[in-house]
């Protein structure tokens, strides 16, 4: 995820997360003894006046927000999460604090995330992207989440099949509290789309259903506007999250449930064909960055911009044109689209207390109950069907645009390895615009990289 505005550093931790979980995995106290602890016996005396840490990467905001407790005010991530932080603090029942462990901006997390836990210090609670969950909770250094649940009233039956996927591993257990889900959307400027005859008599944008219509809607767009029909961030990992959203769609996958590099495929061929063929046509430019393709897109120049769910608020304020935000279009079989997952997980502690641990889950279950606010506030989807059923939810400003992406999103299957893998991929892949490689070759290096790094 990134700060909507202004540009984001590629978050490449995976070297320094080997690195660092080294460490902790050989010399950290609590690797190797994360084991489920009984909170159903943690009473309310047990919590009375504990004071917990949390650690995220929404940034400091406090002098902006003050003492808060009202999450509607808040129109960023930060504000949103430092406001419902202050509202735990001041109604839960038991007097419990959480305290926010200061410094750690999003494009450092995990390095500082990494450092803690080799030496012993991770703070009570964590947010965590759901693809780096294994990489942490199979070195022992994550509480498993199972029989714990219940006691802090967190009801796994209202989250949504991805977003409750997205924490489970292959045998069943659960490391993580989904807190949102977040993926690719598409970004419109309809003044521009109407301008190209790519909207209907009912103001509804008109959006390829193939690879083939894709490239005929770019040319009818770019003979009537003389503007760039579609962009996105080359230096942001969109190629690789349109490979495995298009990938998807044909009902196959990049990696297999059981980690398992499934790269080198017909459907993976398909869908990097399609994205060179959008790059040697000059439909998609190789130079745009997330800055200079977002940018372009406020400035009226781009009539399609593929971007997150977190720019969605951003852009209904800064937008001076008609703007849309709708699912991603489906260009094969079935609808599909790459999504990750923003966690709570509850760091294995040294001196394993059920009552700190109750207290953590206390707070993911309170951040639950208030992901209503969450969602609204900063335009990643809820993982609770019942938020994105809601009329509320549903009536609020280009919400009904994409809820559906909340159904068909596809994560990385929890598998140790992901974040180095992906890495990898995406400089293989990337390889086909850059230097010329054929699709074939780009695949079948895609396919051996990808798999050393999930061995």
């Amino acid at each position: 995820m990134t700060r909507p505005l202004t540009r984001p550093a590629l978050l490449r931790w995976s070297a320094l997360s080997v690195a660092a979980l080294t460490l902790s995995a050989c010399g950290g106290a609590a690797a190797g003894s994360a084991e489920t602890a009984d909170l159903a016996a943690v009473t309310d005396d047990d919590l009375e006046g504990l004071t917990i840490t949390v650690g995220d990467f929404f940034g400091d905001c406090v002098d902006a927000v003050g003492d808060e407790t009202d999450p509607t005010v808040g129109t960023t991530e930060c504000e949103t999460m430092r406001i419902l932080n202050n509202k735990f603090n001041a109604e839960n029942p038991w007097g419990i604090t959480v305290n926010r462990e200061a410094g750690s901006e999003w494009s450092v997390y995990y390095d500082a995330v990494n450092s803690a836990f080799a030496a012993d210090t991770a703070p009570d609670i964590l947010f965590m992207h759901a693809a780096n969950i294994p990489d942490y909770a199979g070195r022992g250094l994550l509480l498993p989440l199972d029989d714990s649940l219940e006691a802090a009233g967190i009801d796994t039956a209202d989250l949504t099949e991805p977003a409750l996927a997205g924490v489970t591993d292959g045998q069943g257990a659960v490391h993580g509290v989904p807190h949102d889900l977040h993926g690719n959307l598409v970004h419109l400027n309809m003044d521009l789309l109407a301008e190209a005859g790519l909207v209907t008599a009912e103001g509804e944008a008109v959006l390829p259903t193939s690879p083939e219509e894709l490239v005929e809607h770019a040319e009818q767009f770019e003979q009537a506007t003389g503007r760039q029909y579609i962009a996105w961030a080359n230096d942001f990992n969109i190629p690789f999250r349109m490979f495995w959203t298009l990938v998807a769609q044909q009902g196959e996958t990049v990696i297999s449930d059981e980690g398992e590099a499934t790269v080198d495929t017909e459907a993976g061929r398909e869908a990097l064909g399609v994205i060179a063929d959008l790059y040697s046509r000059g439909i998609a430019q190789p130079e745009q960055t997330y800055d200079s393709s977002q940018q372009a897109w406020l400035n009226g120049e781009v009539g399609m911009l593929v971007n997150g769910t977190w720019v969605v608020n951003e852009y209904s304020r800064s937008a001076s044109f008609d703007y849309r935000a709708l699912d991603f279009p489906t260009l094969y079989d079935q609808p599909g689209v790459w999504a990750n997952s923003h966690t709570w997980v509850v760091p294995a502690q040294e001196d394993a207390d059920p009552a700190r641990y109750r207290a953590a889950l206390e707070y993911a279950a309170f951040m639950l109950e208030n992901n209503e606010a969450w969602a609204l506030n900063t335009g990643h989807l809820s993982p609770l069907t019942s938020v994105l059923e809601s009329d509320f939810y549903q009536q609020a400003d280009q919400r009904a645009g994409y809820a559906t992406t909340a159904e068909f999103a596809s994560l990385v299957p929890q598998v140790d390895g992901w974040q180095g893998a992906e890495d990898a991929l995406a400089r293989a892949l990337e390889t086909v615009w850059l230097t010329g490689a054929s699709v074939e070759d780009a695949l079948a290096a895609a396919q051996s990289q990808v798999a050393s790094q999930l061995d």
